[in-house]
């Protein structure tokens, strides 16, 4: 879809000018004849570029703004148009103006966000089109905008705690760097002319290399980083590094309690909109962000499929804490497994904050011992010869 400026006149010769969305500039100018305008000029203006689209906080905020709205009693294209004039000059501000020249011209909301999917993905549209299919948009719109917040929280969350860890352990590379590159070689000079012992040669060999051999391994490294980076973007580099959190100690935990809060945020959203469980499940693994866990929650689906329940199957799960299937085989008798599904989330929030905190507790104290133990051997370096005073006596 692109997106056309134009210029217009009405049925009473009034000039027009807004946007229109059309596969192209014939369509477009349709468009305009059965709303009784006539086109006088229409420009094609750029593709939605990646800055433009609404993502994390601004997606929130969006989705939060239109829900107050409608759930006050304002009309869905009123709502809209209020929050396009707030965002004017906004780099998204062509989207939401989009959404409002489609309402205009007689779509649903489900339609026009469906042209956006790298601002509404299928999650988002699937519940707006349950909510407009059972009349309900209003307690829709108000599930989204709290599982948005929730899952904004836990990427925020999770963000923040590898944030100072990182600062950390970037610093003490640099410090490493400067000792060997710099330190190193300006004190050497006093070991002129005297036999070093093998400690202190390798570490003054080490610096040496560090020093004048940089042009061979920092090319090196670089292409290394990038090279590695690239494969992990990839969609093959993604699955390959899912696999391998999910088999490490400490990073398993994390992994493991951010997917399971994730899923269960996202299928208590979408029960409460009105789907049924078959499209829960499908929607709902596509946010859980683990391969591994995916294709157990695929699994299940499959055999719900056959007449079993969600307990009944996360239960055979390897990876998924049994917990999990605990606490919904009771809201499922109860007759509360939304209920019990946002409960189970919140445990698991809880958990990830416990978790990431004792995580940060022992990461700092890590670094620092790495750092220390490196300025010691350094320091040791130095201070040997000092203390071999035969290696004066020549």
């Amino acid at each position: 879809m692109a997106l056309y400026q134009y210029q217009a006149l009405d049925g009473f010769g009034k000039k027009r000018t807004g946007f229109i969305e059309a596969t192209d500039e014939a369509e477009a100018k349709g468009k305009l004849r059965e709303q009784g305008l006539m086109v006088s000029s229409m420009t094609a203006k750029a593709e939605v570029a990646p800055k433009q689209n609404l993502t994390g906080d601004v997606l929130q905020t969006f989705t939060v703004q239109l829900a107050q709205l409608v759930n006050a009693g304002v009309p869905l294209y009123q709502s809209l148009s209020a929050i396009e004039e707030q965002y004017r000059g906004e780099p998204y501000h062509r989207i939401i103006l989009s959404l409002c020249d489609q309402l205009k011209a007689g779509k649903s909301l489900s339609e026009a966000l469906s042209g956006y999917p790298k601002s509404f993905d299928r999650l988002y549209c699937s519940m707006i089109t349950a909510g407009e299919s059972a009349g309900a948009l209003n307690i829709v719109l108000e599930k989204l905008s709290i599982l948005l917040t929730k899952q904004n929280k836990l990427r925020t969350q999770i963000t923040t705690a590898l944030i100072y860890p990182g600062a950390l352990a970037g610093f003490s590379l640099l410090i490493i760097g400067v000792l060997i590159g710099f330190v190193l070689p300006s004190i050497e000079g006093i070991f002129a002319g005297r036999e070093l012992n093998g400690f202190t040669s390798a570490v003054l060999s080490f610096s040496h290399f560090v020093k004048d051999y940089w042009w061979l391994y920092l090319p090196i490294i670089i292409s290394l980083l990038f090279f590695t980076i690239r494969y992990l973007k990839s969609a093959v580099g993604k699955i390959w590094l899912q696999r391998i959190l999910i088999k490490l100690p400490v990073a398993k935990t994390v992994v493991i309690q951010s997917a399971v809060a994730r899923f269960c945020r996202t299928m208590g959203t979408l029960q409460i909109g009105g789907l049924t469980m078959i499209e829960s499940l499908r929607l709902a693994r596509e946010v859980v962000g683990n391969v591994v866990i995916e294709e157990e929650i695929q699994n299940a689906e499959n055999r719900i499929v056959e007449g079993s329940s969600l307990s009944a199957e996360l239960m055979h799960s390897k990876v998924i804490p049994k917990m999990v299937s605990r606490m919904l085989s009771v809201g499922e008798d109860a007759g509360t497994t939304v209920v019990m599904l946002n409960k189970i989330a919140d445990v698991y929030e809880d958990d990830i904050e416990k978790t990431l905190e004792r995580l940060m507790a022992l990461v700092q104290p890590v670094i620092l011992i790495f750092l220390g133990s490196f300025i010691a051997i350094v320091l040791l370096a130095i201070l040997l010869p000092m203390t071999d005073m035969s290696s004066f006596s020549a």
